[in-house]
């Protein structure tokens, strides 16, 4: 077992380090362009157990509240980097709804 990580019966599950609170991941993203918010994810945060939604905090705009089963299926296949580790970077674009052009579920306030 890799230190940190409690792997469960479920293919890819895992508790992650990340600070989850009933079932919320908060990111904070200064990145804006044009109206998209730029940001990535580490995958440890998206196959945690425990995550239900993400909550991208966007310095000086909204906050995109996006829940985790969209982003489990639009984020791997999307880029990744940092040895495999991390999903993205992508944008967000909460006027359409989408991450890198992918329709998903969000609540924009």
């Amino acid at each position: 077992m890799r230190m940190g990580f409690v792997f469960s019966e479920f293919d890819n599950a895992m508790i992650s380090r990340a600070k989850i609170i009933k079932g919320r991941w908060t990111r904070k993203v200064p990145w804006e362009s044009g109206g998209l918010w730029r940001t990535d994810m580490f995958k440890s945060v998206l196959n945690d157990l425990r995550l239900r939604e993400a909550e991208f905090v966007c310095e000086g705009g909204p906050r995109i509240i996006i829940p985790a089963e969209d982003l489990r299926d639009v984020l791997p296949k999307l880029h990744d980097h940092y040895d495999g580790k991390i999903w993205g970077p992508f944008n967000i674009d909460p006027g359409a709804s989408t991450i890198d052009g992918h329709s998903v579920r969000m609540t924009v306030e």
